[in-house]
């Protein structure tokens, strides 16, 4: 079922047929109301008449209403009385004297009984006539006022159910409609979030918060995440599809040049060694591409672990490159901190940033190592006295495939693999401005 429907169904529809059965019962409990007020009416005129009925000359019994002044005022609302005697003749209206009662007789006195025949109510009560016997006082009045006020009450209640029933229609086909629209503009963007398209800027919702804008807000985000994440994915195919052609490009024309015609020995050296060069170029790019898609595609686990014996791994592993360069590596003061970490993925990090350094740094230099520790969090930072990163480089060494106009850079992958790595571990990699050289590092949280 459609939403519209299901909202005028839910909403008006079950609503009304409680507002029904509730008016049959509130009709029903009217009506029983009306009803005990005519039999308070009749027992009152009885009471009344019966404590006078054989106070008149000679005893004769007579009757109050009748000869009250008030009579015709009260006539088209005041019972008939009729009064029997002994033998169930008619005694009082003297109209009908001698005819007999439709009504069975009283058998004792004061002992009302009510009955309701051809819509009237009947209140029969025995009196006692002294020395006689017991009278029967009949009294019958017309249910036609009842009949009239629920009537009146049928017609009031309907009429109001009829116009809360409209209102809540037009109030709830109008929000059914624009819900319809607001759920029309979240579904368009099942489309756009499959594609990767970027949203229009008006796919956000702008009425007051609720769950639908909420909805729609986090869609949207969603698409636009997805839109960057896939441009970003294009962006690294390209530029890794464009580092991959240039050593394959320059290999394929040396072999292609060394097959071609004999060669003395020392050009098919040179050639070789070009080759080795390019093969150890792909070799490295290979390694840090496939380092960023294990980045991308497995699960980081991280446990705390001290962060010093892992600092102090990565640097034994670097002492003996950096010092066949003629660097020194000088390692941090010790420091008692815990991280939440992936240790392999760490530990990589770590030795991008020093092997960046020991590339860069000049010879008889030093790469120096600090660790610091604040309350919520720790800085690695790795400083060399190389010649620096441009001014003008500085907002892009962590972006993937940047390489910088400074010699020695590779593929452009060590840098921005570690500002991937910083981000999943809670921190971000960081470029610290010195005066001389370079300094460069990354955050992240410490266990407290």
């Amino acid at each position: 079922m459609k939403l519209a429907p299901r909202l005028l169904l839910l909403g008006v529809g079950l609503p009304l047929v409680g507002l029904v059965a509730a008016l049959v019962i509130a009709s029903m409990l009217f009506r029983t109301s009306l009803l005990s007020d005519v039999d308070r009416r009749l027992l009152g005129q009885a009471a009344v008449e019966s404590v006078s009925l054989f106070d008149g000359p000679n005893n004769e019994p007579h009757l109050h209403m009748s000869i009250s002044p008030l009579a015709t005022q009260v006539a088209e609302f005041a019972p008939e009385a009729v009064l029997a005697d002994t033998t169930g003749l008619i005694v009082i209206p003297t109209e009908r004297f001698g005819q007999r009662w439709p009504m069975p007789l009283a058998t004792t006195a004061n002992a009302p009984a009510l009955s309701t025949k051809d819509n009237t109510r009947t209140l029969t009560v025995g009196v006692m006539r002294p020395n006689v016997g017991v009278y029967t006082l009949y009294l019958r009045t017309s249910l036609a006022s009842v009949d009239t006020t629920m009537r009146s009450f049928y017609r009031a209640v309907g009429l109001t159910m009829a116009v809360i029933a409209l209102l809540l229609c037009a109030i709830l086909l109008l929000q059914a409609r624009r819900l319809v629209r607001r759920i029309q503009r979240l579904i368009a963007l099942g489309p756009i979030i499959r594609k990767g398209d970027l949203p229009p800027d008006g796919g956000g919702e702008q009425p007051a918060p609720d769950e639908l804008a909420e909805l729609s807000t986090v869609l949207t985000e969603t698409a636009r995440v997805l839109h960057h994440q896939q441009q970003a994915q294009e962006q690294f195919l390209a530029n890794a599809a464009h580092q991959l052609r240039t050593p394959l490009a320059v290999l394929r024309t040396e072999i292609e040049l060394a097959l071609r015609r004999p060669r003395e020995h020392a050009e098919l050296k040179a050639a070789l060694e070009m080759a080795n060069t390019e093969t150890a170029r792909l070799t490295l790019l290979a390694r840090k591409l496939l380092d960023f898609e294990s980045l991308r595609s497995q699960t980081v686990e991280l446990q705390p672990l001290q962060l010093m014996p892992l600092v102090t791994e990565v640097l034994e592993r670097q002492q003996h490159g950096a010092a066949a360069r003629g660097i020194r590596i000088v390692a941090p003061a010790a420091v008692d901190v815990t991280v939440n970490c992936d240790r392999l993925l760490l530990t990589q990090a770590l030795e991008n940033i020093v092997d960046n350094a020991v590339r860069f740094a000049p010879v008889d230099s030093a790469v120096t190592l600090t660790v610091a520790v604040t309350a919520a969090k720790v800085e690695v930072l790795v400083h060399d006295d190389g010649p620096g990163v441009p001014a003008e480089e500085q907002a892009r060494i962590f972006e993937p495939f940047f390489r910088g106009s400074t010699p020695g850079s590779q593929t452009g992958l060590g840098l921005a693999f570690v500002a991937a790595v910083a981000r999943q571990h809670g921190g971000h990699a960081m470029l610290v401005p010195t005066t001389s050289g370079t300094t460069i590092g990354f955050s992240i949280p410490r266990v407290r």
